[in-house]
């Protein structure tokens, strides 16, 4: 007798492909997850590596790095004003103490931090030097961004950015112009207080507003706002810069995260005023190319529901996006005596 070995049907086939098909679609999201578990690991690991480095600098000036460094700037009355944004960042203060030295040594601080030969020369500066440090791996790679680029920034508090007045009570947080703020100062407890976060680097993309990554120039604080604004205010606030964003593209700007040397606000600072990933990055300054106005600065990240930060007692903790608005101004102060809620 002669068996024949019988084919497979077309609708048989047709299954089989269908049934791989759906253990596919079930495998890949969880596939995806746990690299994104891996990734969200590692970037906590940078930010503990940054901590870390912060608390060295501390054992050995006694104070945290100022928000700016080696710049022509002018300290009058409590007040500071001039060249600061060409100045030198808290991420370069830190270079000796994760294992940059080499990179630090190259560095000119007389000079600005976009200026050759610290950068943008030839050939290229130590501002140029890419350092796995500074960049949280979930975030995406910008095309056609020089190197040297970062995602995490140091907080300057609940206050508007790019502010430094003793006078005013602007000093809020840990990172300021030219202003040194010691672990001593954190009366309200390091455990309590933000010292760094994470940004989204820029798209890179000029002519098409992003509300992730874009922050929008030219929209005017309200006059009532110095420190801690509202929900309502933030959430005001928030329309007007994406409706301005939106109809004026040339004042969305895509270049948040490209210079880790830069102590502009966007590059190496953000404040605590918004959540994390709650309201649009957005400044008063309507002819700035960069982050050179008060404003809002929040944290953002590309993981779900929420943001890694840094505290100044150099513990890592992942903040919801959820989190109550005067929580999360509270904890971003270094004295205000507040009592923090659930974070």
């Amino acid at each position: 007798m002669v068996f024949r070995r019988r084919a497979f049907t077309l609708i048989e086939l047709l299954v089989v492909i269908a049934i791989i098909a759906v253990l596919i679609a079930l495998l890949l999201p969880a596939v995806q997850q746990a690299r994104e578990a891996a990734r969200r690991t590692q970037c906590k690991n940078q930010l503990k590596q940054l901590g870390i480095a912060l608390h060295n600098y501390h054992d050995t000036h006694k104070v945290f790095p100022q928000q700016t460094y080696g710049t022509q700037a002018v300290f009058t009355g409590g007040q500071v004003y001039g060249s600061e944004w060409g100045g030198n960042s808290v991420h370069t203060m830190l270079l000796p103490y994760i294992d940059q030295a080499t990179v630090y040594n190259q560095y000119n601080l007389n000079m600005f931090s976009y200026q050759a030969p610290n950068r943008s020369a030839t050939p290229p500066g130590p501002g140029d030097t890419n350092i796995a440090t500074f960049i949280c791996p979930s975030d995406t790679n910008p095309p056609g961004v020089a190197p040297g680029q970062n995602t995490f920034v140091w907080s300057t508090g609940p206050n508007l950015g790019w502010d430094g007045s003793v006078t005013n009570g602007s000093v809020v947080g840990p990172f300021h112009l030219h202003i040194s703020i010691g672990i001593r100062d954190v009366i309200d407890g390091t455990s309590n207080t933000i010292a760094a976060a994470e940004i989204v680097r820029g798209d890179n993309v000029g002519a098409v507003f992003n509300p992730l990554t874009d922050f929008v120039r030219g929209v005017a604080l309200p006059t009532a706002w110095v420190t801690k604004p509202t929900q309502a205010q933030l959430i005001a606030y928030d329309a007007a810069c994406k409706a301005h964003g939106t109809s004026t593209t040339g004042d969305a700007i895509s270049s948040a995260g490209f210079h880790w040397a830069s102590p502009m606000m966007y590059d190496t600072m953000f404040n605590t005023v918004s959540p994390p990933n709650g309201y649009q990055a957005c400044h008063s300054c309507t002819g700035c190319g960069a982050g050179d106005g008060a404003g809002v600065w929040p944290a953002r990240s590309r993981h779900t529901g929420g943001a890694t930060h840094l505290m100044c007692d150099g513990s890592v903790r992942f903040i919801s996006n959820n989190v109550d608005v005067n929580t999360y101004q509270s904890i971003g102060s270094i004295n205000g005596g507040e009592t923090a809620g659930d974070f």
